[in-house]
């Protein structure tokens, strides 16, 4: 076996463990929960310092195929597909994905939208050329965002690529309890389960072990603008 292999088998009897557990649920339902009460679509871009090179690094790979990870709303999937990318938007709310096929409708816009669990996706192996995922691997504990990277590695076809941005969070108020590998769990009523993790640089370094990081851009606001391809 190799230590990639060896790594992904490890993460999974982990993950296997955390999505069965309490902590998980509550984690799911507060997206349902933070969804829910929206009933139209909040239709503006935003103002992100990085917003243009998310084309330019998926137009380097070749890739028109991509996985819009944690979709939310559909506001990066509207993005990319504006720009004539054939779009799939994956979120485990069924409210935003109803308010992404709103505004795609809109927009007059062919996006598919899936509802589901980023810890179980069933989507064959190969299907993109391109996963995007902005501000979410921060709402995964250190080993689901492990074997989530090595099951999108899987879903992508060779020399597919990522692009992601990592923010820096947990320094803000807040109520919640830590996990062992350091996430917190929040007990506010506000965000009660939101589960949220900063992944240091080298964390994120050893995370795409395996890939070839063309992009690390770290932003004046901390957050991290990283391209990897296969």
């Amino acid at each position: 076996m190799t230590s990639e292999n060896a790594r992904t088998a490890n993460a999974s009897e982990k993950l296997d463990q955390l999505t069965s557990s309490d902590v998980y649920k509550e984690n799911l339902e507060f997206w349902q929960r933070a969804w829910a009460p929206l009933k139209t679509p909040y239709t503006q871009m935003p103002d992100l310092p990085y917003l243009q090179d998310i084309p330019t690094c998926l137009h380097e790979r070749h890739a028109h195929q991509v996985l819009d990870l944690g979709c939310g709303s559909g506001w990066l999937a509207i993005f990319l597909a504006r720009e004539k990318f054939k779009v799939t938007g994956l979120d485990v709310s069924s409210q935003a994905i109803n308010l992404a096929k709103m505004w795609a409708q809109q927009e007059q816009l062919e996006i598919e939208f899936d509802s589901g669990d980023i810890a179980k996706m069933a989507y064959p192996a190969g299907s993109f050329d391109a996963v995007v995922a902005n501000s979410i691997f921060e709402h995964l504990t250190s080993e689901l965002a492990q074997v989530t990277l090595d099951r999108l590695k899987q879903l992508l076809k060779p020399g597919g690529v990522f692009v992601g941005c990592f923010d820096k969070v947990g320094t803000g108020p807040g109520e919640f309890f830590e996990l062992s590998d350091g996430t917190h769990v929040y007990t506010d009523k506000g965000r009660r389960g939101m589960m949220l993790r900063y992944f240091s640089n080298d964390e994120l370094r050893q995370m795409f072990d395996g890939w070839t990081i063309t992009r690390f851009d770290e932003l004046d606001n901390g957050s991290r603008f990283v391209c990897a391809h296969t």
